[in-house]
């Protein structure tokens, strides 16, 4: 009897083990070594991975940057901010000529040989040597400024599932930039896929109304947010998948009513669920004393705090007034993302208006580059233009709106603007030298002043700390949807079929959502833990069956990721055209049997009630036998 309970003992401490093992199961054997880190390391700048980017090296003979000493522009990145010494060093042994001194991206700007290029990159401190060249900005070059490039490629989010309000002049839905999503004519998947006329049909609220603009500003700034850059895809939007709302409520002329304006607001607020609107873009404000004497109660000002409660990320522009405390209504109200305007170079525009608002509320709240802005020029077919302006800001901005949104569709419009914000890089006010000194520059570690809010945007870091906010970002999982699209580019899904799932790897989860802006994520009980997955048209339609007014036959769009651990995956974004009636359980495929899960546990619990009553009973009878023997 002894000899038992020992065993059974030590069984019991293996048993406790167990998960100590595992833990130390999973330590590695040696820790790896260290690698140097730094944007440098891996950037598309450099593709060869020689210290000198490849646009160097493509314009090193260009007369185009060429002056008649043969010296090329260039910015010199260092693996700190460099000190006057560093500068002196330059000057001493390439014969750098200075330009500007560009100490918080850790840079120099000024001119060097071209036979000089090699010997500058092996000396100390210097990890990387670009072109200065850009004459003018254009998408092309407010994309790098911004770093929506590194974005794109470090997260593959393009914008697909979100859709933007261009609340404006109006969109030219036939120029090849705003025409469709995948620059494919024989494809049928409008980029605008609904326009509201406040000017000329107000009365026409399905969304259905044709589109048009007869100014052209509206069609600029929806380029800027979501333009395809067709047909030589140089200037691409900032999220060229996102869909577009056109929302006409300035005329011809450029001007329209603040009656006008608030309906169109109010319009989209009423869509939003049916479009899966989460920002939207207003590049508008009041004339001379109607703007500078703004208060935070106007009408407008009310409507863009509204529209950013029922849960659009609002982008306003600052205005073109030049100088402080001239920002009013709308760009005045106080939860929506106020936009100022950057040159070329990153420092403020000298048109971009200041703050502080009426109620001396700081205001712009972030800056977007916004001078000599390239972009679809309307009624032209294929045409670009440039415009500069708060106006090319906006648009901007809100196009990395539509981007978080993709990478997190849990974002309020709150969550966006402070991540925004959190990630900007503070500029002082006299940044460059392009305005007068404040105040706020004497306030060790300020985060944002009257000129450039919090900063000049970054994309990248927002991009990943929105994907990061319940999960951390894992590039190393891999969701493929193998399910092949229709002509609408939309998986058309009847009863009984499903969508195919395949993974780099097994993992914890596989969660799925509809991008509804009332829906929640929900996990996939049928997966597991392969390499691949079945979502079928009984999950999707037991999901959206409880989401208040929505037909279930129709449109989607879903966002699937998989999840091991504490990571996730890149979200993957796929169109769906959900048709039929959902079949009941004993018809086709679920994702989990017929019995519930609640149910399952009863019975078990009943069973194990039943069984242990036995053993009670068989037990009991065995120490009865074994008294009667004795």
């Amino acid at each position: 009897m002894f000899r038992l309970k020992a065993l059974g003992s030590m069984a019991m401490i293996m048993f406790l083990l167990l998960p100590v093992f595992a833990v130390l199961g999973t330590i590695p054997a040696a820790v790896a070594e260290s690698v140097e880190e730094g944007w440098w390391v891996d950037t598309t700048v450099d593709r060869d991975k020689d210290g000198i980017g490849d646009m160097v090296e493509l314009h090193q003979n260009n007369p185009l940057f060429l002056d008649l000493n043969g010296t090329l522009p260039v910015i010199v990145d260092f693996d700190h901010t460099p000190t006057q010494q560093d500068i002196e060093m330059l000057e001493r042994e390439v014969d750098f000529r200075m330009g500007w001194d560009l100490y918080l991206i850790d840079a120099l700007s000024g001119r060097v040989h071209t036979q000089d290029i090699l010997a500058l990159r092996d000396l100390p401190g210097v990890v990387m040597i670009e072109l200065d060249g850009i004459l003018e900005v254009q998408m092309a070059d407010v994309v790098p400024a911004h770093g929506v490039d590194l974005a794109w490629d470090e997260t593959g989010y393009d914008g697909s599932g979100v859709a933007v309000a261009i609340i404006d002049t109006g969109i030219d839905h036939l120029h090849v930039g705003l025409d469709d999503l995948d620059d494919d004519n024989s494809t049928n998947d409008p980029k605008v896929v609904a326009f509201y006329d406040a000017i000329s049909a107000s009365d026409e609220t399905n969304g259905t109304t044709e589109p048009y603009d007869d100014h052209g500003h509206g069609s600029h700034c929806g380029g800027i947010t979501a333009g395809t850059g067709a047909p030589d895809f140089v200037d691409v939007g900032i999220a060229p998948q996102a869909r577009l709302v056109g929302v006409k409520v300035l005329d011809g002329g450029g001007s329209g009513s603040f009656s006008g304006v608030m309906g169109g607001m109010q319009w989209t607020v009423d869509v939003r669920y049916q479009y899966n609107i989460r920002t939207a873009s207003m590049s508008l404000g009041g004339p001379g004393a109607i703007e500078w004497t703004s208060s935070e109660e106007d009408s407008v000002n009310r409507m863009a705090n509204e529209m950013v409660r029922a849960g659009i990320a609002l982008f306003i522009a600052a205005g073109n007034s030049a100088v402080s405390a001239q920002i009013g209504t709308p760009g005045s109200a106080e939860d929506v993302i106020t936009v100022g305007a950057l040159d070329k170079d990153t420092k403020i525009a000298i048109y971009s208006s200041q703050g502080p608002t009426e109620e001396g509320r700081i205001k712009p709240n972030i800056a977007f580059v916004g001078s000599s802005v390239n972009s679809v020029a309307a009624n032209s077919g294929s045409g670009y233009t440039s415009m500069s302006g708060t106006s090319m800001a906006t648009p901007g901005a809100a196009g990395l709106g539509a981007l978080m949104s993709q990478a997190n569709p849990d974002l309020s419009p709150f969550d966006i603007r402070n991540i925004m914000q959190e990630t900007a890089t503070y500029r002082q006010c006299h940044y460059m030298g392009a305005n007068e000194p404040c105040a706020e520059d004497l306030i060790p570690k300020n985060r944002q002043n009257n000129v450039y809010g919090h900063g000049h945007v970054n994309a990248q870091p927002a991009l990943i700390e929105a994907a990061e906010m319940s999960y951390s970002f894992n590039n190393n999982l891999s969701v493929n949807v193998t399910t092949a699209a229709m002509m609408d580019n939309h998986i058309h899904l009847n009863p009984g079929e499903h969508i195919d799932i395949e993974l780099n790897t097994p993992v914890d989860t596989i969660q799925w959502r509809s991008n509804h802006l009332r829906d929640n994520w929900a996990n996939l009980h049928s997966y597991d833990h392969q390499t691949g997955a079945e979502l079928t048209h009984t999950d999707i339609t037991h999901q959206l069956e409880h989401l208040p007014g929505i037909e279930l036959q129709g449109n989607h769009s879903i966002s699937i990721r998989a999840i091991s651990g504490t990571t996730s995956s890149p979200l993957v974004t796929v169109d769906i055209m959900l048709m039929g009636e959902m079949l009941d359980d004993s018809e086709g495929p679920a994702s989990s049997s017929g019995i519930g899960t609640v149910a399952w546990l009863g019975i078990s619990s009943f069973l194990g009630v039943i069984l242990f009553t036995i053993g009670m009973v068989i037990g009991r009878n065995q120490i009865e036998e074994a008294e009667l023997v004795e």
